[in-house]
């Protein structure tokens, strides 16, 4: 763990300025959007390029099956290199996503700017997340970066529908805002320290404090608990514009960007009761309220009044699970740790944003797609039983331990 920086020091061989901070979060923001802006677009793709169902699904999903083992195996690189070169990087690989998405003449061209900007979340996440999270309240900047995740995620389907129509290409206007952003970012960045001689992490040795069982056993609820909670949200993100234009009669891709702007919105303002009911209480609730909004989509994904609750009670729920998820994440990952632990936490929460929505692909194949959904749901219903009881008897250890 490294001291602030003593009068008359070198700055850069501090801790991260609230400025560098504000950048990092910028940056997680914008690394979200641009994730989330295809959204809405994938009908307008699929008429243009004239690809199946399967492909859409799959185009949608190799974002978050891509991005998982790039966690995995890039978020680390924080604790190692220099925090600011990682994250400018990141952005990049970002810019040519964005660019491949933007012009996309071909099915094979969306497959790649999905997969830059699936590596591209990975290398920004670790660093992005620890510079983010490094001030002292390590509780409230575990819900701030929470907040300002999800309301770059929201950002980005709002923002591809409202542009869509505009640019001989789908995502021609709303990936050529997000290229401009990311330019303003990148110089932005230069405000993130490059650490000193003694502020890069030794490797790993025996003397490194090791992670308690408790403490990795709250990091491994949280991951799953997220898992779940973005589980839901990748199914509406990916498939919601398609349920709304097939079975709604909603044809417009800003209906689609709305109902998952919508559920983003519900899902940030929900975060900050996280701070009130604890970390561990809050995914319980979130759990519950998961288990509501499923048991609502899983019959019903052709009533729009259905669709509408179970958007705004998955809302609910996810804000609380990820929220929950990041507090446990900023309050027990080690500092000269902290890319490391977080990347490995949110390559389950990037996980959950896309298998589920992969797996209504390969069903489709068999069964229609209000089927498929609703088996998918069901499936994700039963895993969240299951947590439902785990997160149950972590309350009640932790309740009794309290007590004594």
């Amino acid at each position: 763990m490294t001291a602030a920086a003593p009068p008359g020091t070198d700055a850069s061989t501090g801790p991260p300025s609230r400025s560098a901070r504000a950048w990092a979060l910028a940056l997680l923001a914008l690394g979200a959007a641009g994730a989330g802006i295809p959204s809405p677009l994938y009908p307008a793709y699929q008429a243009q390029l004239g690809f199946s169902d399967v492909t859409l699904t799959a185009v949608y999903a190799v974002y978050p099956l891509v991005s998982v083992p790039a966690v995995f195996l890039l978020g680390p690189l924080g604790d190692r290199l220099s925090p600011r070169r990682v994250m400018r990087c990141g952005i990049v690989l970002a810019a040519a996503g964005s660019l491949a998405l933007a012009l996309a003449p071909s099915t094979g061209w969306l497959v790649l700017g999905r997969v830059a900007y699936g590596i591209a979340l990975a290398v920004i996440t670790g660093a992005g997340v620890a510079v983010a999270t490094s001030g002292a309240d390590k509780v409230r900047a575990g819900a701030v970066s929470a907040v300002v995740f999800i309301l770059g995620t929201g950002a980005g389907p709002v923002l591809g529908g409202a542009l869509t129509a505009y640019g001989p290409t789908p995502g021609l206007l709303p990936f050529g805002v997000d290229l401009v952003l990311l330019a303003v970012v990148f110089v932005g960045l230069g405000s993130v320290r490059d650490p000193g001689p003694a502020d890069v992490p030794a490797p790993d040795t025996e003397g490194d404090p090791p992670a308690t069982g408790t403490a990795r056993r709250a990091l491994v609820v949280a991951a799953v608990n997220g898992f779940l909670g973005w589980a839901v949200v990748g199914l509406f993100l990916g498939l919601i514009s398609s349920v709304a234009e097939r079975f709604l009669g909603l044809g417009d891709p800003l209906w689609g960007g709305a109902l998952a702007g919508a559920l983003l919105l519900w899902s940030t303002l929900t975060v900050a009761v996280v701070g009130r009911l604890g970390p561990r209480r809050s995914q319980l609730v979130g759990l519950v309220a998961l288990a509501v909004s499923l048991v609502v989509l899983a019959p019903a994904v052709d009533s729009l009044a259905a669709i509408v609750t179970a958007c705004v009670v998955a809302g609910l729920a996810n804000g609380l699970l990820y929220g929950g998820a990041t507090t446990v994440v900023a309050t027990t990952a080690p500092p000269e740790r902290a890319s490391r632990t977080a990347a490995a936490v949110y390559s389950a929460f990037y996980l959950g944003a896309g298998l589920p929505t992969l797996l209504v692909g390969v069903l489709t194949t068999l069964l229609p797609l209000d089927a498929a959904l609703s088996t998918i749901a069901v499936a994700t219903l039963a895993l969240t039983a299951v947590m439902i009881v785990v997160s149950g008897v972590d309350n009640h250890r932790a309740a009794a331990s309290a007590t004594r």
